[in-house]
């Protein structure tokens, strides 16, 4: 039976009364998200620049797995310390902290599940091996315990409590933009194909509003959080750099610092209006330079097949779909049917 609070010795009561603050926690936790995530890019890495054998046991893995290993100790010291705590961590703990915590053993089943996929199966080739189940199981559940500090109950008003929640934040949006990069407008760079005809159009249109949608997302959450200024920038440009890891096209963190001062630019101008006003303010800014920014940095540094028409249309469409999440998240839940 384990030790209530008053009944364990001082040091691991102090050791439990620390991992009852949230903001420290925090920071116990970001340090490992951030190793797991970094294996995950490594390994990618390693697959796209050919530094992989047809084996389960790489380098890569080691540090990929090692961090998983972090993040679900340290999960499970989160669990040990709120029972000595005398709480049920089922439910005193933030909803987030529960999906991350159980998460972990399905991460740990999906590791299973890729050795025996690769042993049965063999190795996969080109975007096979981010849709295949055992790996779409990992990213889920990584992405459950990427997110656990970003979905904390912490107050936001100070940048010590900013940063561990903006660097989950980022972590999160990188396990899902590392499983889509198949069609990634950093990762396949459509507009400068001029082989495939109207195809490339039609994928790359797709990457660019996915792609943007995710970052206006992700710029309306922390919007709506308060965050300080060039935070979202650091997100959006870290994201971007991630991905260009993947077929060395850093051009594209340009079009991302670009996107993110114009947008929190902007939200300066607009700071004294109603929320609704900010929001709608920075997705349309989020989509069209995005949009208009990676259309430069293709023209300036290759050469852009897409027609004027094509661009703009692009532009248009992604300005639209980011704008129109903004109006359907303040649609009356209430409404009478």
């Amino acid at each position: 039976m384990i030790a209530q609070p008053s009944e364990a010795p001082a040091s691991i009561r102090r050791v439990a009364a620390f991992f009852g603050h949230r903001a420290l926690t925090n920071w116990v936790l970001i340090p490992c998200i951030l190793w797991f995530l970094g294996g995950l890019y490594l390994d990618g890495w390693a697959h796209n620049h050919g530094k992989v054998d047809n084996t389960f046991f790489t380098p890569w893995h080691a540090v990929f797995y090692s961090g998983y290993v972090a993040i679900a100790s340290m999960l499970a010291m989160v669990v040990l310390m709120s029972v000595l705590r005398g709480e049920t961590w089922q439910i005193e703990l933030p909803a987030a902290y529960r999906n991350a915590i159980l998460a972990a053993p399905l991460f740990a089943f999906g590791g299973v599940a890729d050795l025996w996929w690769h042993t049965t199966f063999g190795f996969e080739t080109g975007i096979e091996p981010l849709l295949s189940p055992p790996h779409l199981l990992l990213a889920g559940s990584m992405f459950f315990m990427s997110l656990a500090v970003a979905g904390s109950d912490v107050r936001l008003d100070r940048w010590s409590t900013q940063i561990p929640v903006a660097l989950s934040l980022l972590a999160a949006w990188s396990v899902v933009t590392f499983i889509l990069q198949f069609n990634h407008p950093y990762g396949i760079v459509w507009p400068e194909r001029g082989s495939l005809g109207q195809g490339n159009v039609v994928f790359g249109l797709l990457g660019i509003v996915l792609h943007s949608l995710f970052a206006c997302v992700v710029g309306l959450w922390m919007l709506q959080r308060n965050f300080r200024r060039g935070v979202f920038t650091f997100v959006l440009v870290m994201n971007a750099l991630l991905i260009a890891l993947m077929g060395d096209e850093y051009r594209f963190g340009w079009v991302a610092l670009g996107a993110g001062i114009l947008s929190e630019g902007l939200d300066m101008l607009v700071q004294q209006r109603t929320l609704v006003v900010r929001q709608l303010t920075r997705a349309a800014s989020i989509g069209l330079t995005l949009t208009a920014l990676y259309f430069v940095v293709i023209a300036q540094t290759s050469v852009l097949y897409w027609s004027l028409s094509e661009c703009l249309s692009a532009a248009i469409i992604t300005v639209v779909v980011c704008m129109g999440t903004v109006l359907l998240m303040r649609t009356p839940t209430n409404a009478s049917s």
